[in-house]
């Protein structure tokens, strides 16, 4: 490939990046809780602006967090097969356990994330190197962003640059992995091609969902408007119980009193003006309040009711609730107290619908990742085969309920191996233990039962008791033979 067409493909990746920068930007924000500020007075005073603070709610990160608690990988094998595929351990070195929540997260946030496969120069060829990207530094570009399992190119730009002169890129194609300087001229830009052999562009692409025109949305962005809206609600909220959701006391009529000096006496007079300095009458609950003139008037303005706001408060994280399809006891506890198991359960169901589709997304794109992962090791091309993700069992049951479930199946004929999936909180090594543990008892018991027949028959004297016959071919043998004569 001539380097123009490096650098035409780079800088064209870079436009892309820049295209959805802002808006990826503030979508991350929105994820982390940096929200754009509630309205405010241009004049607003320091106390008002620290309510302003206070009033930031962030609810929309439940949308990610709350199916990010229940997607694992916990495993990668052939359908029947009773052990993870050798890919598995790629998965081990790469320290996927931790660093797969990075990857859902940064998908689930943004709408997609990338994930880089190539041999590690520092173990050898044979040895994948895996590494993910976040969508806000990483792009790809697929002929058919809707149905290509791998990109054409792709291109990541570290937000931190090494040299503030230049910004350098990595765009990685099907030949090689380029690092380019996107600020040089095409004779010089390429700073480096290192290939990688892989025969197709090393990149996979993760999103919740990708719709025909390869468009991808994560599930922050659609909540931003309903987030805003509660935002101020919340304000609205604080400045009523902090200025209004009290009675306030006032008082007309009365008569001011000169402010005296405490060493003289004197009163005390403005330095300008040489007017008397009067005092403002303090109105909290532990003065009283006496005026001589009987035109005054007492009295207290009444407290301005919450009730309204927080219903209306109420209403808005019930929406976002349910655009994000999150149970609403996620955030609402309070509403739903002593649940039985299949309350909960029957809450969860649009949520369960919700994982399944997550799960079928982005395991594929796990798939094309151990796929990469074979092809570094040399065990073959890339292709579609029968081996599957598996994801760890996380589901709102009792364990009662899970095992009740698993007797019912295995009695159906199903492996122990697989009922115990459906076990909350059971790991693959929890799984291949207690399947280890009860081929281990079997074996047991039919050494056991094997050991009581031969003793069995030794005690019997080598007579058949089904049919009361001698072994040595003699006939039957009588009922009363070998009893004693009287």
């Amino acid at each position: 490939m001539s380097l123009p067409v490096v650098i035409k493909r780079a800088r064209h990746a870079k436009d892309l990046i820049d295209r959805d920068f802002d808006r990826l930007n503030l979508v991350d924000r929105y994820a982390r809780g940096a929200h754009r500020a509630p309205w405010m007075p241009a004049k607003a005073n320091a106390e008002f602006k620290d309510l302003v603070k206070r009033s930031i709610v962030n609810v929309s990160s439940l949308a990610v967090e709350a199916p990010l608690n229940a997607l694992r990988v916990q495993g990668f094998r052939k359908p029947g097969s009773g052990e993870n595929a050798n890919e598995w351990a790629f998965w081990q070195k790469n320290r996927l356990d931790e660093r797969q929540n990075a990857v859902h997260r940064a998908a689930l946030t943004s709408g997609a994330a990338y994930v880089v496969v190539t041999p590690d120069p520092r173990k050898g060829r044979r040895e994948p190197a895996i590494r993910a990207y976040d969508a806000i530094s990483t792009v790809a570009v697929y002929t058919d962003p809707a149905w290509d399992e791998f990109p054409v190119y792709a291109l990541h730009v570290p937000e931190q640059q090494p040299d503030e002169d230049r910004t350098v890129g990595f765009l990685w194609d099907d030949v090689a992995r380029h690092t380019v300087d996107l600020d040089a001229e095409p004779e010089s830009a390429v700073l480096a091609s290192e290939p990688h052999g892989m025969g197709v562009c090393p990149v996979v692409r993760f999103s919740p969902a990708v719709d025909l025109r390869g468009r991808t949305r994560g599930l922050v962005e659609p909540l931003i408007v309903s987030q805003d809206r509660l935002n101020q609600q919340t304000l609205s909220l604080l400045l009523n119980e902090h200025w209004g959701a009290h009675a306030i006391r006032f008082a007309t009529g009365l008569a001011p009193a000169e402010r005296l000096d405490p060493e003289t006496g004197d009163p005390v007079r403005d330095p300008e003006t040489g007017e008397p300095v009067y005092d403002v009458p303090s109105l909290d609950p532990s003065t009283l309040l006496m005026a001589p003139n009987s035109d005054a008037k007492f009295g207290q303005l009444p407290a301005m009711p919450t009730g309204d706001l927080l219903a209306s408060r109420r209403q808005t994280v019930e929406e976002i609730m349910g655009l994000a399809d999150v149970p609403p006891h996620y955030l609402a506890g309070s509403n739903l107290v002593n649940l039985s198991a299949d309350a909960l359960a029957a809450a969860e169901t649009s949520f369960k619908r919700f994982l399944s589709t997550l799960q079928d997304s982005l395991g594929e794109s796990w798939e094309s990742v151990f796929r990469l992962c074979a092809l570094v090791a040399g065990r073959g091309e890339i292709e579609q085969d029968e081996s599957q993700v598996e994801w760890a069992e996380k589901a709102t049951r009792s364990l009662a309920q899970a095992a009740d479930a698993m007797v019912k199946l295995m009695q159906q004929g199903v492996p122990l191996s697989v009922a115990l999936r459906k076990v909350p909180g059971f790991s693959q090594a929890d799984i291949d233990e207690a399947v280890k543990a009860a081929e281990e008892a079997a074996r047991k018991a039919e050494q056991a039962e094997a050991e009581a027949l031969k003793q069995q028959k030794e005690a019997s004297g080598g007579v058949d008791s089904q049919n009361r016959r001698d072994p040595s071919g003699g006939g039957r043998v009588p009922a009363r033979a070998g009893s004693a004569r009287r």
